[in-house]
């Protein structure tokens, strides 16, 4: 005699939250760095969002990762990419914001980053840039070997 279990089938599904005015295409780090701005300036707690864009570059949505605390947040690859998929996204960038104004990124900043971009390489998905927002907008693509 056989043994069966019962197995659940799950149905994932994007539900959107609120609609943000954004441009229309995100080709730069200038226009990465607007649609960040607005995301995450009044901010008082660390937020890690990211922006899921379509293989022209075009915003198709944007997704809260993880809220924090005054000068954290965690941040898992898991949670970044589920969105990006369920989107179908072609690409995404990352931003999260500095509440103290303060741009410069941290060793960990530069570590979650450099991971994205491996855990990227394997999952199809490209991680153009991540975006620190404060006073004025970090961009870690700029300021690295890499840039879109």
């Amino acid at each position: 005699m056989t043994a069966y279990n019962m197995t659940p089938v799950y149905t994932c599904q994007l539900v959107r939250e609120k609609t943000l005015r954004t441009r229309a295409v995100c080709n730069s780090s200038i226009r990465a760095k607007l649609v960040a701005k607005e995301m995450l300036e009044d901010s008082p707690n660390e937020q890690f969002v990211v922006i899921l864009l379509d293989t022209k570059l075009k915003v198709i949505g944007a997704h809260v990762v993880s809220v924090g605390v005054l000068d954290a947040t965690m941040v898992n690859p898991r949670e970044v990419f589920r969105a990006a998929y369920l989107a179908n996204a072609g690409s995404i960038i990352v931003a999260h914001n500095h509440p103290s104004g303060d741009t410069t990124p941290s060793r960990e900043d530069w570590a979650v980053y450099d991971r994205l971009k491996e855990c990227a390489n394997l999952l199809g998905v490209a991680v153009l840039d991540s975006l620190i927002v404060g006073n004025d907008v970090f961009s870690m693509a700029e300021n690295s070997s890499t840039s879109f």
